[in-house]
């Protein structure tokens, strides 16, 4: 996973992004693509400064995961979007390394007339984030010279004129709007992604972050990963995998359920049995995922993590492999999957303990589903691996209680302003 670049850290993020919502595809790679350029005339910020800034607007909707939130975003302005704000701000301050940098996602749709009453400098770059932001939104309806007119009669008000004025300051600032509207904006914003860079540790967290995002859009799902991750680790170690095959084990558990970005948050909470259409859309879920991952990963890691669904009898899917078509991760995985699903609460059944879980392995196990000898590392070692794994998600419900919890003191705190 080390060799993973920072090109190819930025297109997971972009093709995970774009399954979100057909309306917002590449909105967080052009507010990032904006906020590099305006951020690189500047030459006033180190290239580490701009490249954490500029992740900073390409995951700044990471909050936004429901229908009605994205209807919200896409009008010019809107009261509503506090809510994806809030926790998109939460998010990154629990999880990842941004911590407190991350509070200009907080203020990201507030209109420049509110500043002073929040705090707010007219630099801040909330303001940045806000103006790439409305730029994308504008011109997704409009033409770049309306697009031009409406930052002109709206500085001061919507708008921070620090940012209006250094925008309108680049000789180029006409060809940006025209990039950003273009059908053929990738090849514009390639120069971006080839120049950032990022340390293979903030890589690595920042995986962990989308998959925690999409854990964290259902509250039956928020341990999902963190258990399958650790449940793959703690069996991989038992059957003594190499340092490198438990490495590509963490990285295909920990991506393996990507790909439901994009399945519908009803389908995730629904409290009873899932109808053949539901299904045929949740299993669509591993092609989402080879999809994003696809030819920007090593191919072990991919195939961790788009084969989890398989059985070793050929009844799995997507591809119906069997025994000898699965690697042993393969299999490992496959197996942390199920054991996830049976120990944790879900939407249609209660949280399973010991002798249920072990029994439904057990008999999966007889019915040529699974590798028994996987199945018997389980089964032995359970009370362990279990505690092994609980610690870890400790911290991840520590996280996710204190994101509930502030969300709601946000909102009162915030709600009566009028974006």
């Amino acid at each position: 996973m080390k060799q993973m670049s920072s090109l190819q850290f930025l297109e997971i993020l972009r093709r995970t992004l774009n399954r979100v919502d057909s309306r917002l595809v590449n909105h967080g790679d052009k507010v990032g693509y904006l906020i590099y350029s305006i951020l690189t005339f500047m030459r006033t910020y180190s290239k580490d400064e701009i490249a954490e800034i500029t992740l900073l607007g390409i995951l700044h909707d990471i909050g936004a995961y429901k229908t009605e939130e994205i209807d919200d975003m896409m009008e010019f302005e809107n009261s509503h979007v506090w809510y994806h704000s809030i926790y998109g701000y939460l998010f990154l301050k629990n999880l990842s390394k941004m911590r407190e940098k991350a509070i200009p996602l907080l203020y990201h749709h507030l209109p420049y007339k509110y500043y002073e009453e929040v705090g707010l400098k007219e630099d801040d770059i909330a303001g940045l984030i806000r103006l790439a932001d409305r730029i994308d939104v504008i011109t997704s309806f409009n033409n770049p010279e309306f697009c031009e007119q409406w930052i002109q009669d709206n500085q001061g008000t919507m708008l921070s004129p620090y940012w209006v004025r250094v925008f309108f300051s680049m000789p180029n600032y006409k060809e940006l709007l025209i990039q950003i509207a273009s059908k053929n904006y990738t090849e514009y914003s390639k120069c971006m992604a080839e120049d950032l860079e990022y340390e293979y540790d903030e890589i690595e967290n920042y995986l962990t972050v989308i998959a925690y995002a999409i854990d964290f859009r259902s509250e039956f799902m928020v341990l999902h990963t963190v258990t399958t991750v650790n449940v793959s680790l703690a069996i991989g170690e038992r059957m003594n995998l190499s340092p490198k095959e438990l490495n590509d084990l963490y990285f295909g558990s920990l991506l393996h359920d990507v790909g439901k970005i994009s399945c519908p948050v009803e389908i995730l909470e629904k409290p009873g049995k899932l109808t053949s259409e539901e299904m045929e859309i949740m299993k669509d879920h591993v092609v989402d995922t080879r999809r994003i991952l696809e030819g920007l990963i090593n191919n072990n890691i991919l195939e961790i993590a788009a084969r989890h669904h398989e059985r070793i009898d050929g009844s799995g899917y997507p591809d119906h492999l069997k025994f000898n078509d699965l690697t042993r991760q393969q299999r490992i995985c496959a197996v942390a999957d199920i054991v996830s699903a049976l120990v944790r609460q879900r939407s249609y059944k209660d949280a399973f303990g010991k002798e249920k879980t072990i029994g439904i392995l057990t008999d999966m196990d007889k019915q040529g589903l699974l590798d028994s000898q996987v199945v018997e590392v389980v089964v032995n070692d359970f009370d362990e691996i279990m505690d092994e794994v609980n610690a870890y998600g400790k911290e991840v419900i520590e996280a996710y209680e204190a994101i509930q919890s502030e969300y709601q003191l946000l909102i009162t705190k915030y709600s009566h302003l009028d974006m």
